[in-house]
């Protein structure tokens, strides 16, 4: 059975809707297509996307696309992960992470 997981692809054109003016919580995962730690974290990723569905939304961006919005973050290690609530972000975490330590994040 396939089960379509809903992440968003966020560019400097939509990341305003999708995420500052998102009316739930927002997880972005800045990553890059070259990194193997990125790809680790994909099915957990995933995961999120389908359990958190319509509470949460999951966005990525690619920091070799996008570099204004990495740089306006400071993302220096990939895979980073930060939470906006009411398009604030609250609280971020980089590296290879749990499903756990991302739950937490949520909070939800």
């Amino acid at each position: 059975m396939w089960v379509f997981v809903m992440k968003i692809r966020v560019t400097a054109k939509n990341y305003p809707q999708e995420v500052l003016q998102s009316e739930t919580s927002v997880l972005v995962e800045f990553f890059a297509a070259w990194c193997a730690k990125c790809a680790m974290m994909e099915s957990i990723v995933d995961e999120l996307a389908e359990e958190y569905d319509s509470r949460v939304k999951i966005c990525q961006i690619d920091i070799d696309k996008n570099k204004a919005l990495a740089a306006e973050f400071g993302i220096g290690i990939v895979p980073a992960f930060v939470l906006f609530k009411k398009g604030e972000p609250v609280s971020a975490a980089e590296g290879v992470l749990s499903k756990n330590v991302l739950e937490d994040m949520i909070g939800e």
